[in-house]
């Protein structure tokens, strides 16, 4: 069985180029400064990266700890951010070491758009502690343009403890949407910028054929792209998630 999926370019969360530096440029509310941004750094000795959108919404994405070019898994979920603390965070760890999904909460502290001290804790007592600081990439201004193209890669579901690894070609027309192919998955979808930070909105509709991991069903989620790139996370209602990676 697989244990990860190759990042051509290393690790990211949703993809992002290690920046690094405590920059504050770019504003944010500066009444009530949010953690929203994109933290670099160490996950219990891994590569790893944080994603906070400006809605509370946050990935991560953590790497193999034998190579930074093979990610682990893939937390997903939702955190609220205010006066330097994370609370009421909760999500899901989709793992592809055979550890398979976990629901954890999240918790933290950061100085916004300059580091992020967060913890994810499990529900048999494990605990991973993420040290980073915040990449000024976040504050790229992402176009519809940008993203247009035909990428390919590999996807990757956790179905059980058992990991789904797929080639997987997608299309991006010039008004953003999505014709893909999986091996006997055919979809189709849309991906917009979102309004804040470098990131996109992905919506994916899966078709009923027996090679779908989840047929006719929705999934949405998000995008991150990096030069030639992109990583994106989509989770269905049911909280089933997909991890595509791709270059075009």
């Amino acid at each position: 069985m697989k244990t990860g999926i190759v990042a051509t370019v290393g690790i990211s969360v949703i993809l992002a180029a290690c920046g690094g530096g405590g920059d504050d440029g770019g504003a944010l509310d500066a009444a009530s400064p949010t953690a929203a941004g994109q933290y670099t750094g160490t996950v219990s000795g891994r590569q790893a990266s944080v994603l906070i959108l400006d809605d509370g919404r946050v990935y991560t994405e953590y790497a193999s700890p034998n190579s930074a070019d093979v990610i682990a898994g893939v937390v997903a979920g939702n955190v609220s951010s205010l006066n330097g603390n994370l609370s009421n965070g909760s999500g899901v760890d989709y793992n592809y070491e055979g550890q398979g999904v976990n629901a954890v909460v999240l918790s933290g502290s950061y100085s916004a758009k300059q580091w992020l001290r967060a913890s994810v804790s499990y529900a048999n007592g494990a605990r991973s502690d993420f040290n980073g600081n915040y990449d000024a990439s976040y504050d790229a201004t992402p176009t519809q343009a940008a993203v247009a193209g035909k990428f390919t890669g590999s996807s990757a579901t956790n179905i059980g403890t058992t990991v789904g690894i797929d080639s997987v070609t997608i299309t991006v027309d010039a008004a953003g949407n999505i014709t893909g192919n999986g091996t006997n998955c055919p979809f189709t979808g849309t991906i917009k910028p979102h309004a804040k930070g470098n990131v996109y909105d992905v919506t994916l509709i899966f078709g009923a054929g027996g090679g779908c991991a989840y047929p006719n069903t929705m999934a949405s989620g998000i995008g991150v792209l990096n030069g030639s790139q992109i990583h994106a996370l989509a989770q269905t209602p049911s909280k089933a998630g997909v991890v595509f990676i791709g270059t075009k």
